[in-house]
């Protein structure tokens, strides 16, 4: 009850009675009912639509090319296009072709990096786990979560259609025809094994609307070839009707219980569907719907700073794909949207990109991230950032980002030829604070760093508070873990999601917050920035955090030039427990090596970094790498793939106030810390620490 009545107070009445009145409902067969399975044939569609002189499949196709609505490109254009895209992709034209020939022998590329061969496709199997869920079933009566067939997600991720985007890629530079009928028989073996409102494949309204995004992407590229035919045009039509149908009938529950990145999914759904196709009876209803959605929620979600509320990098890029998408369209149909929402997503890109790495144009694999890139428009690795945001940015500025690269290739599919001759426009990346979201970036020439701090005002994914990201020249020295997979064993599911796996400290081997459930965590860490500032060429943060009451850690970043020192103070009331501090470190550039007692080395392209602890007390310190017992030492850079990676664990036992120094320097003598008058020296400069539980860490004048 205890639990019950905090997840109440974290989540509001208004989620909580809502929750419980679609259990209810659904208990009592009524969202069963509401969503009742129907058959109907392409003819019923077409009378249900009473368009004039319209009365088959034959009038209601040339009825829909005649009246074709502007969309990012003319199905004419796409064969045009074979030069400039050859020029954009140069040594990386291979590959689309190669991605889209493997289609062709169904084998299909999961989250942007593993592959699966189908002798026939299932669109119900998890591949992973080789087990189906139910196809004969109503979605409502199909577990989320359940345990038979494991991740939903791997089943949602081919049903999502991301291939129909390299099959057009692969068109547009061959002009051959197997890539048309590849992509019709795909959608036709769907439709055969999916009827209306059955399976798991309808259970997602985020999901069904990004399969919408992609029938209509290939549906536009294809609609002058001969093997789209007019009863495949009219059965591609009446799906997405029916999707788009389900989506508005069904939306309260995703903007009222699920309150993130899907409601703004199904929004753009709804609005690409009802400004796409005016002839649709409720289009009017869905793109009125979808926009006014759009504006609401946009505002809602991206904060003001430009962080998002699912402190999620990749759920922030998603949301950025959204918007560029559905402002694209308005802009082609003299539609618009607020300037408020447009300068918001701005915002929202302009915090990505300067947190972005510029040598590769990653960003921390921060927060949850479940390996969503629902247009890949582009050959760049699914990590690299650049082809979403540069487009974006030229949807909101009309200038690009980055210098011409293989990114462009997003740019021009859904912005046009004209779009890859506009200026660059880059704002200089800086140390910035984002105090809404609690996000601090300090940039130094060669390397810059990224730390968490805030009192979480919306639902938290993980454990991560004060959580210290380092990048060195385009490597990820400190890294974040990432998050693997939803529906994995328990012991996955803590590792990933919990303190153990981020750079920061850990005391008793608990999390920072309570694990009520699967997407649930009771007590929500309460945190406070104490400084943030930069003083010549210093730049520093203080922030500390309450998750471990009555002790508190405290944390100070200093950075002058590339030499970067966190310092962490661990103090309140101990009483008379002892307790066990563990610091941990997990090294994203995959080496490291011993030094000394209290150093390592880790290489770093023909450089050596350095890590240095400093310590008052005795500490015991050890190295896993792909650890079972304990799980340590593990990074999930994709959904659904973990990889061995180095984690350095520095462990002590206190009963009262302690420090603890880590140093990441090129030398280790450009660092020092002198621990009888608590002196730090970086590179002859000299820093005086306060006592810790002091005001500060560190006095500034």
């Amino acid at each position: 009850m205890k639990n019950k009545l905090q997840i109440i107070k974290n989540m509001g009445v208004g989620w909580t009675l809502f929750r419980t009145k679609y259990e209810i409902e659904k208990k009592l067969g009524l969202i069963e009912r509401k969503f009742k399975p129907i058959q109907i044939d392409n003819s019923e569609f077409i009378r249900k639509l009473k368009l004039k002189n319209v009365h088959d499949e034959e009038s209601f196709s040339s009825f829909f090319k005649d009246n074709l609505t502007p969309f990012f490109f003319r199905p004419k254009e796409v064969i045009e296009l074979k030069n400039i895209l050859a020029e954009i992709r140069k040594e990386k034209n291979n590959d689309i072709l190669k991605l889209a020939d493997d289609i062709c022998q169904n084998k299909f590329l999961y989250f942007s990096k593993w592959s699966v061969t189908f002798k026939e496709i299932d669109w119900h199997l998890n591949p992973v786990k080789q087990k189906k869920a139910p196809s004969n079933k109503h979605w409502i009566n199909i577990p989320d979560l359940g345990k038979d067939f494991g991740d939903i997600k791997f089943i949602w991720e081919l049903s999502r259609f991301p291939f129909v985007y390299a099959l057009v890629r692969a068109y547009a530079v061959t002009g051959d025809s197997k890539y048309v009928r590849k992509f019709w028989e795909l959608f036709e073996s769907w439709v055969e094994n999916n009827p209306l409102e059955t399976g798991v494949n309808y259970k997602c309204g985020q999901e069904m609307s990004l399969r919408l995004m992609a029938w209509i992407f290939g549906l536009y590229a294809f609609l002058e070839h001969p093997e789209t035919t007019p009863k495949r045009i009219t059965t591609i039509l009446k799906m997405i009707y029916y999707h788009t149908d389900h989506i508005d009938r069904h939306f309260e529950f995703a903007l009222k219980s699920v309150r993130n990145n899907h409601t703004i999914s199904e929004a753009a759904g709804m609005y690409t569907v009802g400004l796409l196709f005016p002839f649709f009876d409720k289009s009017k209803k869905w793109k009125e719907k979808g926009k006014k959605y759009l504006e609401l929620e946009g505002l809602r979600q991206i904060y003001v700073d430009g962080s998002y509320l699912q402190h999620s990098m990749n759920y922030q890029r998603l949301v950025v794909q959204d918007y560029t998408w559905v402002l694209q369209l308005a802009k082609l149909n003299n539609d618009e949207f607020s300037e408020e929402l447009r300068e918001r997503v701005k915002k929202c890109v302009l915090f990505l990109y300067n947190n972005q790495d510029e040598y590769t144009g990653r960003l921390p694999n921060y927060g949850m991230n479940d390996g969503a890139l629902i247009h890949p428009l582009a050959s760049n690795d699914y990590l690299d950032y650049r082809p979403q945001l540069n487009a974006a940015w030229y949807v909101l500025t009309g200038n690009r980002l980055y210098e011409r690269g293989l990114h462009d290739e997003n740019l021009l599919w859904l912005c046009g030829v004209e779009s890859l001759g506009v200026p660059l426009n880059a704002p200089k990346r800086g140390s910035k604070e984002y105090s809404i979201g609690g996000y601090y970036t300090i940039r130094s020439q060669n390397s810059h760093g990224f730390i968490r701090c805030t009192s979480y005002k919306d639902r938290p994914y993980q454990a991560d508070m004060l959580h210290f990201d380092l990048w060195w020249k385009g490597y990820n020295v400190l890294a974040d873990a990432g998050t693997y997979s939803y529906n994995t064993e328990q012991k996955w599911q803590s590792y990933f999601n919990g303190t153990s796996s981020h750079n920061t400290v850990m005391i008793d081997n608990k999390d920072q917050m309570e694990k009520a459930s699967r997407f649930i965590w009771l007590n929500w860490t309460k945190s406070k920035t104490l400084c943030f500032k930069q003083i010549g060429n210093i730049n520093v943060f203080e922030g500390e955090h309450y998750g471990y009451l009555p002790l508190i850690h405290r944390r100070a970043v200093l950075n002058i030039e590339d030499n970067w020192i966190v310092i962490d103070d661990i103090f309140g009331d101990f009483g008379e427990t002892n307790h066990n501090a563990s610091l941990h470190w997990l090294i994203g550039t995959n080496e490291i090596e011993t030094v000394s007692d209290d150093s390592w080395r880790l290489p770093v392209e023909k450089e050596n970094l350095y890590i240095r602890v400093f310590c008052q007390s005795d500490f015991s310190k050890e190295i896993y790498r792909g650890s079972d017992n304990p799980i340590q030492g593990w990074q999930s850079l994709y959904y659904g793939e973990k990889k061995p990676v180095p984690q350095l664990k520095l462990s002590f036992n206190i009963k009262e106030k302690a420090r603890i120094i880590t140093a990441i320097s090129l030398n280790l003598s450009d660092i020092d810390y002198h621990n009888k008058t608590d002196v730090l020296e970086v590179k002859g400069q000299r820093f005086v620490l306060q006592d810790i539980g002091s005001n500060s860490i560190f006095k500034f004048n």
